[in-house]
C-alpha cells in the first residue's frame, strides 16, 4: 500500500503476525515508484503491538509492504493513515520545504 501526501502517517492500532516470518515494512521515499531514495522506517513481525507505533514520512510518500511465508496464520494487522496540511516556504533553487522546517526540500505540489 502506497500513501502519498503531506507528511503521510501511519499508526498501527493492533499487530499479530508470525514472529520472524510474516513481517510488515514501513518505507518512504520522496519517489513514488520507491525505485530510489527508499528509507526503511520499520520491520515488524510478530505477536505484539510494536513499542512505536506511528510512522511520518518525511518524503511525500510512504509505503507498507507485507510478506509471509505462509505456513502458519495470525490475526493480521490494523492501522489507520492520515496526511497533513502541507504550508510551503521557500528555500534553495526554486524548491520548497515544510513549514515545520524539515531539512529535505521538494517541490510542493501543485494547488
Amino acid at each position: 500500500w502506497i500513501i502519498s501526501g503531506a507528511n503521510p502517517t501511519v499508526t498501527f492500532t493492533s499487530f499479530s503476525t508470525e514472529s520472524g516470518y510474516d513481517k510488515v515494512y514501513v518505507e518512504e521515499s520522496g519517489d513514488a515508484s520507491f525505485s530510489s531514495g527508499v528509507t526503511v522506517l520499520a520491520t515488524l513481525s510478530g505477536y505484539d503491538l510494536p513499542s512505536v507505533r506511528t510512522y511520518t514520512a518525511v518524503g511525500q510518500y510512504l509505503r507498507l509492504w507485507f510478506t509471509s511465508d505462509g505456513s502458519s496464520s495470525a490475526s493480521g494487522f490494523e492501522a489507520s493513515w492520515s496526511v497533513s496540511s502541507l504550508l510551503c516556504v521557500a528555500c534553495d533553487a526554486g524548491t520548497f520545504k515544510d513549514a515545520l522546517g524539515r531539512e529535505a526540500c521538494a517541490p510542493c505540489p501543485a494547488g
